[in-house]
């Protein structure tokens, strides 16, 4: 959902709100209402209550998966930098083919895979490069330059950036239940039914209450669904560590070699 979206919603679960609530007064007497306000208050604030806490506890879980996708992309890149490190320290015929896997690897999740996870999906060329940079390790000879102390330290880069890896590719797809969305929608719907209800003497004021808290439910609700995808909507994460990885990659690999060349 774009921000556009996000208003749009907001602004029109505000405006239907306002606009039940003046038909309801235009339908229903005032005295007709004010009879209700009593046991009408005390049940919407339990109901209430117990929509906060739910609401407190679906937010934070979804806050939470949002920072762990956050976290997988910059733990999956410091992998990735570190492996490109080490390769670099060796012989140009060792580590060059590994720094160069590294890049298409960085380049391909930036210019594939990024667009691909805004559809909850993962690029299989993304996944074959990342395979790539693995099997050229895993395949080198140690007399080509490249000892098992460096070779277990690359390997256990990899591992860990496979690792960030499928975390990323898992939060993705996970997601708040359906039967979940249903409750949180359904309860709010209930509260702001209640305060159509309720018998408030100006007609302007329950209007302009019954329409704040309408479109104060639709942010929280709207911003828990944003925060549900982070890869898809006006809160998705973009792919700014992989392209810094790839720009400190290709600058390790371009001092490397000039430095070689001295």
């Amino acid at each position: 959902m774009t921000y556009l979206g996000v208003a749009a919603t907001v602004l029109g679960a505000g405006l239907a709100a306002g606009l039940s609530a003046w038909a309801m007064r235009r339908v229903v007497r005032f005295e007709a209402l004010r009879h209700h306000h009593e046991i009408g208050s005390a049940v919407f604030l339990q109901l209430g209550v117990i929509y906060a806490v739910l609401l407190a506890f679906v937010f934070n879980e979804v806050w939470s998966e949002y920072n762990t996708a956050a976290n997988a992309i910059d733990q999956e890149c410091g992998s990735l930098h570190g492996a490109s490190i080490l390769a670099s320290a060796l012989p140009a015929e060792t580590g060059t083919p590994t720094e160069l896997a590294i890049r298409k690897y960085l380049r391909t999740v930036i210019e594939s895979e990024w667009p691909a996870m805004e559809r909850r999906q993962a690029s299989p060329q993304a996944r074959q490069d990342f395979e790539a940079i693995w099997q050229g390790i895993a395949d080198r000879d140690v007399s080509k330059g490249m000892d098992d102390p460096t070779r277990s330290q690359l390997m256990a880069q990899l591992s860990n950036a496979h690792q960030w890896r499928e975390t990323r590719l898992f939060q993705m797809t996970l997601h708040v239940p359906g039967l979940m969305w249903v409750l949180l929608i359904g309860l709010g719907v209930i509260l702001i039914a209640f305060l159509l209800c309720f018998g408030i003497v100006y007609v302007g004021s329950q209007i302009m209450f019954t329409a704040t808290f309408a479109a104060s439910i639709a942010l929280v609700l709207v911003l828990v669904h944003c925060l549900d995808f982070p890869f898809e909507g006006a809160l998705r994460l973009p792919p700014t560590d992989f392209q810094a990885t790839l720009q400190k990659v290709a600058a390790d690999q371009g001092g490397v070699h000039a430095t070689s060349g001295q």
